[in-house]
Protein backbone atom coordinates (compact mmCIF):
# COMPACT_ATOMS: atom_id res chain seq x y z
CA UNK A 1 0.00 0.00 0.00
CA UNK A 2 2.77 2.45 0.98
CA UNK A 3 4.81 1.59 -2.15
CA UNK A 4 1.81 2.31 -4.38
CA UNK A 5 1.17 5.59 -2.56
CA UNK A 6 4.82 6.70 -2.94
CA UNK A 7 4.93 5.66 -6.61
CA UNK A 8 1.78 7.69 -7.23
CA UNK A 9 3.23 10.66 -5.34
CA UNK A 10 6.45 10.50 -7.36
CA UNK A 11 4.50 10.39 -10.63
CA UNK A 12 2.42 13.41 -9.60
CA UNK A 13 5.56 15.34 -8.58
CA UNK A 14 7.25 14.56 -11.89
CA UNK A 15 4.20 15.78 -13.78
CA UNK A 16 4.05 18.99 -11.73
CA UNK A 17 7.78 19.64 -12.12
CA UNK A 18 7.49 18.96 -15.85
CA UNK A 19 4.64 21.45 -16.15
CA UNK A 20 6.55 24.12 -14.23
CA UNK A 21 9.52 23.84 -16.58
CA UNK A 22 7.14 24.42 -19.50
CA UNK A 23 5.58 27.54 -17.93
CA UNK A 24 7.35 29.95 -20.28
CA UNK A 25 6.99 27.91 -23.45
CA UNK A 26 4.30 28.12 -26.07
CA UNK A 27 1.63 25.56 -25.34
CA UNK A 28 -0.82 25.00 -28.13
CA UNK A 29 -3.43 22.49 -29.11
CA UNK A 30 -4.14 22.43 -32.80
CA UNK A 31 -3.44 25.00 -35.47
CA UNK A 32 -0.15 26.32 -36.80
CA UNK A 33 1.44 28.03 -33.81
CA UNK A 34 4.33 29.56 -35.80
CA UNK A 35 1.92 31.45 -38.07
CA UNK A 36 -0.15 32.55 -35.09
CA UNK A 37 2.94 33.78 -33.21
CA UNK A 38 3.97 35.83 -36.25
CA UNK A 39 0.48 37.29 -36.68
CA UNK A 40 0.27 38.27 -33.00
CA UNK A 41 3.76 39.79 -33.08
CA UNK A 42 2.76 41.91 -36.08
CA UNK A 43 -0.37 43.20 -34.33
CA UNK A 44 1.64 43.94 -31.17
CA UNK A 45 4.15 45.91 -33.25
CA UNK A 46 1.30 47.80 -34.93
CA UNK A 47 -0.05 48.66 -31.46
CA UNK A 48 3.25 50.35 -30.59
CA UNK A 49 3.34 52.05 -34.00
CA UNK A 50 -0.10 53.54 -33.34
CA UNK A 51 1.50 55.58 -30.55
CA UNK A 52 4.70 56.31 -32.48
CA UNK A 53 2.67 57.67 -35.42
CA UNK A 54 -0.14 59.18 -33.33
CA UNK A 55 -2.65 57.21 -35.40
CA UNK A 56 -5.69 55.92 -33.53
CA UNK A 57 -6.94 53.97 -36.57
CA UNK A 58 -3.89 51.67 -36.30
CA UNK A 59 -4.70 51.18 -32.62
CA UNK A 60 -8.37 50.37 -33.29
CA UNK A 61 -7.36 47.88 -36.00
CA UNK A 62 -5.48 45.85 -33.36
CA UNK A 63 -8.79 44.96 -31.70
CA UNK A 64 -11.74 42.80 -32.71
CA UNK A 65 -14.99 44.75 -33.27
CA UNK A 66 -16.42 43.31 -30.03
CA UNK A 67 -13.25 43.81 -27.97
CA UNK A 68 -12.91 45.01 -24.40
CA UNK A 69 -9.90 46.42 -22.56
CA UNK A 70 -9.78 45.38 -18.90
CA UNK A 71 -7.37 47.75 -17.13
CA UNK A 72 -6.51 47.43 -13.45
CA UNK A 73 -8.64 49.51 -11.07
CA UNK A 74 -11.16 50.39 -13.76
CA UNK A 75 -14.35 49.16 -15.37
CA UNK A 76 -14.19 47.27 -18.65
CA UNK A 77 -13.77 49.51 -21.69
CA UNK A 78 -15.69 48.11 -24.65
CA UNK A 79 -16.67 49.25 -28.12
CA UNK A 80 -14.95 51.52 -30.59
CA UNK A 81 -15.76 54.74 -28.69
CA UNK A 82 -14.35 53.32 -25.46
CA UNK A 83 -11.22 51.99 -27.15
CA UNK A 84 -10.67 55.33 -28.87
CA UNK A 85 -11.03 57.21 -25.57
CA UNK A 86 -8.51 54.81 -23.99
CA UNK A 87 -6.01 55.45 -26.81
CA UNK A 88 -6.48 59.24 -26.62
CA UNK A 89 -5.94 59.18 -22.85
CA UNK A 90 -2.70 57.22 -23.22
CA UNK A 91 -1.46 59.49 -25.98
CA UNK A 92 -2.41 62.63 -24.06
CA UNK A 93 -0.47 61.40 -21.01
CA UNK A 94 2.70 61.02 -23.11
CA UNK A 95 2.77 57.40 -24.27
CA UNK A 96 4.64 57.28 -27.59
CA UNK A 97 5.49 53.60 -27.85
CA UNK A 98 4.65 50.30 -26.20
CA UNK A 99 6.82 47.23 -26.64
CA UNK A 100 5.42 43.77 -25.92
CA UNK A 101 7.34 40.62 -25.04
CA UNK A 102 5.32 37.47 -25.38
CA UNK A 103 6.03 34.79 -22.78
CA UNK A 104 3.58 32.16 -23.96
CA UNK A 105 0.52 31.19 -25.93
CA UNK A 106 -2.04 28.90 -24.37
CA UNK A 107 -5.02 26.96 -25.70
CA UNK A 108 -4.70 27.67 -29.41
CA UNK A 109 -7.86 26.82 -31.33
CA UNK A 110 -9.07 27.88 -34.75
CA UNK A 111 -10.78 30.92 -33.19
CA UNK A 112 -9.03 31.85 -29.94
CA UNK A 113 -5.68 31.83 -28.21
CA UNK A 114 -4.49 33.41 -24.95
CA UNK A 115 -1.17 35.25 -24.82
CA UNK A 116 0.79 36.04 -21.65
CA UNK A 117 3.58 38.59 -21.67
CA UNK A 118 5.23 41.75 -20.43
CA UNK A 119 5.08 45.28 -21.76
CA UNK A 120 7.05 48.49 -21.42
CA UNK A 121 5.74 51.97 -22.29
CA UNK A 122 7.94 54.83 -23.52
CA UNK A 123 7.58 58.58 -23.96
CA UNK A 124 8.75 60.64 -26.94
CA UNK A 125 12.35 60.62 -25.66
CA UNK A 126 12.31 56.82 -25.42
CA UNK A 127 12.31 57.07 -21.61
CA UNK A 128 10.47 54.26 -19.88
CA UNK A 129 7.12 55.25 -18.42
CA UNK A 130 6.55 51.89 -16.80
CA UNK A 131 6.51 48.14 -17.15
CA UNK A 132 3.87 45.54 -16.52
CA UNK A 133 2.31 42.27 -17.55
CA UNK A 134 -0.64 41.30 -19.68
CA UNK A 135 -3.02 38.54 -20.68
CA UNK A 136 -4.76 38.90 -24.02
CA UNK A 137 -7.40 36.62 -25.45
CA UNK A 138 -6.98 36.85 -29.20
CA UNK A 139 -9.84 36.18 -31.61
CA UNK A 140 -9.51 35.12 -35.23
CA UNK A 141 -11.55 37.57 -37.32
CA UNK A 142 -12.03 38.03 -41.06
CA UNK A 143 -9.17 40.57 -40.81
CA UNK A 144 -6.85 38.13 -39.00
CA UNK A 145 -5.98 37.74 -35.31
CA UNK A 146 -7.21 40.65 -33.19
CA UNK A 147 -7.29 41.36 -29.47
CA UNK A 148 -10.63 40.34 -27.97
CA UNK A 149 -10.00 40.77 -24.24
CA UNK A 150 -6.96 42.79 -23.15
CA UNK A 151 -6.10 42.68 -19.43
CA UNK A 152 -2.97 44.25 -17.98
CA UNK A 153 -1.49 45.87 -14.92
CA UNK A 154 1.64 47.70 -13.90
CA UNK A 155 4.61 46.21 -12.08
CA UNK A 156 4.81 49.41 -10.00
CA UNK A 157 3.56 49.12 -6.45
CA UNK A 158 0.16 50.71 -5.84
CA UNK A 159 0.20 54.33 -4.79
CA UNK A 160 0.01 54.68 -1.04
CA UNK A 161 -2.87 56.66 0.26
CA UNK A 162 -1.91 59.62 2.36
CA UNK A 163 -3.50 59.65 5.81
CA UNK A 164 -4.12 62.87 7.66
CA UNK A 165 -1.94 63.28 10.65
CA UNK A 166 -3.92 64.05 13.76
Amino acid sequence: MKKTYFKGLIIVLLIVIGQKTKANTFITSGGDSSRVKLALRQVNEAYGNAFIKGDSSIFLNCYAPDACILPANSSAICGEAGLLAFYKFGYKTGVRNIVFMSLGLYGLTDQYVTEQGNYEMFDGNNTSLGKGKFLVIWKKTSDGWRMYRDMFNSDAPPARSVKKMQ
